[in-house]
């Protein structure tokens, strides 16, 4: 009954977002078509977890517990926006609060939310070796969830965090939402693959492709699989088979290039009438259902109405939160002591990331070639394995977009991530994490996320 209130509301917001499309003049997209499953993996979710909805997942949202007017406030740019304050757009959620899961800051860029998310369960992983990591009241241990539409497997940054979920078998829940279409572009048009054909190439990240309309079923999946990644700590892909029935967004809208009896099709697979007639099935009164409608309709138009209402963003304040305050405000020391000789800049690179290390147990380092065999091309790591263990220093692939964008979600468990990109000249592939995902953290979160993260990059001849 829970799920069929929510479904009803999700279904008015979508509604009164489509008849004040004046009023609701940002960007937005709703998640008509697939309810079902996102109700279902956020009646999963424990304070302990993690979870990075998408752009569409409005209903995860409602699963979670946020109300249609907290989701407004960020619809319509508002000053109480909870995420935001007003700074970004519809369903780009990011919170941290002890009754709910954490929701790391992501950007609109399609699919960069899987690394960021990735390193969350990277970090989850490093701080059950260390001992620090939270648990629920029954020692539940966390279970990281990334929520990603089919179309955007095809990026090759997933392909990055899939490859490193794969390897060090991270607690790690990729749910793939799959409507067929890409904005304009079909599945047929994009890919050879849908994303629970795609995932064989990962071995040993798990697999299960359902009807993602059929509340039952999914809800039924999510139990099992969060248990078993709860409890056996092994990545895992869910592939939900569902249907686009809104718009793609406010401003891409179905008219412009979707059939008529493709939208039909679509439209007899929406799950809020099967959950009806599966509840009149089980015995559930008419009256009652109706009653729950009518309630929905009305709780909707009083929060649109009080959302409308609320008072806009303070301008003053658009500078705040660009920069997280820093910790160390003045330089001490002395640069150059008396009867001290002077080192070689890597060596002083080296003695720096050791000093930080010895301080700071949440310190790691990795990146390519800086573990035990090697220690950096230029010797810049040099002993550090050997020190502090292959756990907190050690390789990882030629994936500079990993590297980099692992760092957000290192930073949102409380670690402080050092990485290395091998040469000056290989960073550009991990520009994008860079600038969408690490640069705006601090600041689309309000200061929520601000991203704790070194970044080496050595350049210069070497033989």
């Amino acid at each position: 009954m829970k799920a069929y209130r929510l479904m009803a509301c999700a279904k008015h917001m979508a509604d009164t977002y489509e008849a004040n499309r004046a009023i609701c003049k940002y960007v937005h997209s709703t998640s008509r078509g697939h309810e079902a499953i996102q109700l279902a993996t956020a009646f999963q979710m424990l304070p302990v977890d993690y979870i990075s909805p998408y752009y569409r997942d409005e209903s995860i949202l409602l699963g979670l517990g946020f109300s249609p007017l907290e989701l407004m406030l960020q619809l319509l740019g508002k000053k109480d926006d909870p995420f935001t304050g007003g700074r970004a757009y519809y369903s780009h959620p990011n919170y941290r609060s002890a009754n709910y899961p954490v929701i790391i800051h992501q950007s609109s860029a399609t699919g960069m939310q899987v690394i960021p998310t990735t390193g969350v369960a990277q970090g989850v992983q490093y701080t059950e070796k260390i001992g620090t990591v939270r648990k629920g009241p029954a020692g539940e241990l966390p279970v990281v969830i990334c929520s990603l539409g089919d179309a955007s497997v095809t990026e090759g940054e997933v392909s990055e965090a899939f490859q490193f979920a794969a390897l060090h078998q991270l607690p790690i829940i990729y749910l793939v939402q799959d409507n067929d279409w890409g904005i304009s572009v079909t599945s047929a048009e994009a890919r050879t693959n849908n994303a629970y054909e795609f995932i064989t190439g990962f071995n040993g990240i798990d697999r299960v492709s359902i009807d993602g309309t059929d509340f039952v079923t999914c809800y039924e999946t999510m139990q099992r699989v969060v248990q078993t990644v709860r409890n056996e700590r092994r990545p895992f892909l869910v592939h939900a088979k569902v249907p686009l029935i809104g718009h793609h967004t406010s401003g891409v809208r179905r008219e412009f290039y979707r059939e008529e009896e493709e939208l039909k099709s679509h439209n007899a697979q929406d799950p809020g009438p099967k959950l009806r007639k599966a509840l009149l099935e089980a015995g559930v009164a008419e009256s009652e259902l109706l009653q729950i409608e009518a309630e929905a309709e009305q709780a909707v138009a009083a929060a649109f109405k009080a959302a409308v209402a609320s008072p806009e963003p303070d301008t003053t304040q658009v500078h705040t939160h660009v920069f997280a305050p820093p910790a160390i405000t003045e330089e001490k020391g002395n640069r150059s002591p008396a009867h001290k000789e002077k080192v070689l800049m890597v060596d002083a690179a080296l003695f720096a990331i050791r000093e930080i290390m010895e301080d700071h147990p949440e310190a790691l380092l990795y990146g390519q070639d800086v573990g035990r065999r090697l220690g950096g091309v230029f010797r810049e790591a040099a002993t550090l394995a050997e020190q502090f263990g292959d756990h907190r220093v050690f390789n990882t692939a030629i994936q500079e977009a990993y590297i980099i964008g692992s760092t957000v979600g290192m930073s949102a468990v409380g670690l402080k991530p050092i990485v290395e990109v091998q040469f000056a000249d290989y960073i550009y592939p991990g520009f994008n994490q860079l600038v969408t995902e690490i640069s705006k953290s601090c600041y689309l979160s309000c200061g929520k996320f601000p991203v704790h993260t070194l970044i080496r990059v050595p350049i210069g001849a070497y033989g």
